[in-house]
């Protein structure tokens, strides 16, 4: 399926439909750290039927795009979202409310983000709304992913990546506020897995001189100084090959990439190697979508990723 391609015509309401009879939107406030969650649940505008959907507002402190993950997460597991699905909008959620709260409140004291979510028989639709600085992510021209990693810039990857995952991503500015709609199809997912929001969990252990690193959980803006920190340990420690265990990873966000982008040149610098292996199909999609595939030694399995190493 081409990416990026319109499903439809957007119309009053958000996804092209009108806003539900009974139903206002979420109003935006100004806050500085609380985070307000309300869930909702109401009546289609013509099918009759009840779509779960659920709402969120939270202010300009990163650490709450940690709550809209784990909240996100929780709503996917309750109603059977495809875990490739479910995986592919918390990295656009991540990477969407992280630039929004850097760069569109930037200079001032508050301001509010506003996250709908909502469940259709076909697709999983969100609207996110901020009273930031008007900016259109869709203008942005995309990253040169074809650049080998030595001349690769440590970030840049963000709304590339959220463009590129999502089925549907459309802007617009009303009533002094930016609108960012996004819709993923449903069909063709994969079994829904319980998983997502999670904290990460990093071990370690060393065979015939290599460290293997085994990730378990999300590696996005929230869990990637706590990743970057545990390698930069062991690269401190003398590591110089590594081979990244991710059959538990559940996701990757550009704030992950980074990571490993930073730790593959280090290591090729000081004569070491970075490899990884297990990559579920959504951070294999991220890789290959951000050119990631091509710069770092991906493998399929633990003795494919040590052999020769």
């Amino acid at each position: 399926m081409h990416r990026g391609a319109p499903l439809g015509n957007v119309g009053p309401g958000p996804w092209g439909s009108p806003v539900p009879e009974g139903r206002t939107p979420t109003p935006l406030r100004e806050q500085a750290g609380d985070i307000v969650a309300v869930v909702v649940s109401y009546s289609g505008p013509s099918e009759g039927e009840m779509r779960p959907s659920f709402s969120m507002t939270i202010g300009t402190d990163p650490g709450q795009v940690a709550g809209v993950s784990a909240a996100f997460a929780e709503f996917a597991n309750a109603h059977a979202v495809p875990a490739s699905i479910r995986r592919s909008v918390s990295v656009a959620l991540d990477e969407l409310l992280n630039n929004t709260i850097a760069h569109g409140f930037a200079g001032r004291g508050g301001g509010a983000v506003s996250i709908e979510v909502e469940l259709r028989s076909d697709r999983l639709c969100v609207t996110l709304t901020d009273n930031g600085t008007p900016f259109n992510p869709l203008e942005m021209s995309g990253p040169d992913t074809a650049l080998p990693a030595e001349e690769r810039q440590i970030g840049g990857l963000g709304i590339h990546l959220a463009r590129r995952l999502m089925d549907d991503v459309a802007y617009h500015r009303r009533a002094d506020r930016n609108v960012v709609s996004l819709a993923k199809l449903l069909a063709g997912g994969s079994p829904a897995g319980r998983g997502g929001g999670r904290s990460m969990d990093i071990t370690t252990r060393t065979q015939n001189g290599v460290t293997l690193v085994v990730f378990a959980g999300s590696l996005d803006s929230n869990t990637s100084p706590k990743a970057q920190q545990a390698l930069d340990g062991m690269l401190a420690a003398g590591a110089r090959k590594m081979v990244v265990d991710c059959t538990a990873l559940d996701y990757i966000s550009s704030a992950g990439l980074r990571v490993l982008l930073a730790t593959a040149k280090r290591l090729s610098g000081a004569g070491g190697a970075l490899r990884l292996f297990g990559l579920n199909e959504t951070v294999r999609e991220v890789f290959d979508i951000s050119g990631f595939s091509t710069i770092l030694a991906v493998f399929a399995t633990e003795p494919d990723a040590l052999k020769g190493f």
